[in-house]
């Protein structure tokens, strides 16, 4: 019964590694928004609402529609940032 635990928690514990934001993911997602020419103050707002949003860069890939609106708030949110600030 012991072991079948262990198995089971080793298991639990191997598929929610697969299904997180990895340092490769955030720091690929951040690369890809500034090759856009985007500030980095929307990017980080950018990536923040991601990670909040999905569980997994991967996860978030397949919701191009969703995403378009949470990059569309970060937006709404850098127009309020008075320019001395940006």
């Amino acid at each position: 019964m012991q072991i079948k635990n262990i198995l089971v928690v080793i298991s639990i514990a191997t598929l929610a590694s697969c299904s997180s934001w990895t340092k490769q993911d955030k720091d690929k997602f951040i690369e890809d928004c500034q090759k856009q020419k985007l500030s980095d103050r929307f990017c980080s707002c950018a990536l923040s609402k991601a990670m909040n949003q999905y569980n997994s860069f991967d996860e978030m890939t397949k919701d191009e529609a969703n995403m378009a609106e949470l990059l569309y708030s970060c937006i709404e949110e850098d127009r309020k940032v008075p320019e001395d600030k940006k």
